[in-house]
């Protein structure tokens, strides 16, 4: 089915589209964004919760991190309570999972990934997996072949389904932005005092493409000149330098916004709109219960 992505790289906010309807909306406007990665410090440790909090550098609200979150962050292999896992004062480094929501902090985890255009890279993760959407016997057969040859050793890899059909050059390119990245982030955790941003995809464009482009999409309208022509770069860089022929790439120029003009900012208006529980029984017209 035909897919269009709006972005409007100004706002930080992307959308795509389905026939006229919006499927998935894309905003990076907090200040802690799904994915960044933070050098923190553990400020205090509850076991009636089998949880700790850490201290990422909002003065306000802690991020939150579940023992079943810790990854490699545990002291011990074994161990019974969150108490004999992590400890006060422990440097911790951490990538949020769930941005801030009212007075609650940022959801963390110890768990990093690192995700590429036809990967992600697993620092602490075991072995190789698929993504489901790859349905060929003999794609997936040669995918994890190339997967398990390449794998860094005591890492994990996740085959995206963008890798289908794709050669093995591109993905092992892939796969060393991805591991330059991990070794940046690395040193630098080595080398600066929580707590610190050590990682965020500053490249909105990038970030919009690498994660919901695909064949399907024959449109893609940017808010600029500039977005326009990295739109295009990004897209020849993973198709062997040349821009796809199926998919036709525009800059919004109408005197209203981008947001406005393709309905985003209603969008997002009303996903924002509270919602009001009403009783068992009750019914609003113009918020039906739904079952």
């Amino acid at each position: 089915m035909p897919k269009q992505i709006i972005i409007a790289e100004q706002h930080r906010i992307a959308a795509v589209f389905s026939e006229d309807q919006i499927q998935e909306l894309i905003v990076a406007t907090g200040s802690h964004q799904v994915s960044d990665i933070y050098l923190g410090t553990v400020e205090n440790v509850l076991p009636g919760i089998d949880a700790a909090f850490v201290n990422i550098g909002d003065s306000e609200r802690n991020g939150f991190m579940h023992v079943s979150d810790l990854g490699p962050l545990r002291l011990k292999r074994m161990a019974g309570s969150i108490t004999e896992l992590v400890a006060p004062q422990q440097k911790v480094l951490v990538q949020i999972m769930k941005e801030p929501t009212g007075n609650k902090g940022p959801r963390l985890t110890g768990n990093i990934t690192l995700p590429g255009r036809y990967l992600v890279l697993m620092p602490y993760g075991r072995g190789v997996n698929l993504s489901r959407r790859i349905r060929s016997e003999n794609e997936r057969n040669r995918l994890r072949a190339l997967a398990i040859l390449i794998k860094p050793a005591g890492m994990g890899l996740l085959v995206r389904t963008e890798a289908e059909a794709i050669s093995e050059n591109a993905i092992i390119e892939d796969l060393e932005t991805l591991q330059k990245q991990w070794e940046s982030i690395q040193q630098q955790a080595l080398s600066t005092r929580p707590p610190a941003l050590l990682n965020r995809d500053d490249d909105f464009i990038q970030r919009v493409l690498r994660d919901v482009y695909n064949a399907d999409v024959n449109r893609i309208v940017t808010d600029s000149g500039t977005g326009l022509k990295r739109v295009k770069q990004h897209l020849a860089n993973w198709s062997d330098g040349q821009v796809p022929s199926g998919v036709l790439i525009d800059q919004h120029r109408e005197r209203v916004s981008i947001l406005e003009y393709f309905r985003v900012n209603a969008a997002i208006r009303e996903a924002l709109k509270p919602r009001v529980d009403l009783p068992p029984g009750a019914t609003s017209s113009s918020n039906p219960l739904r079952p």
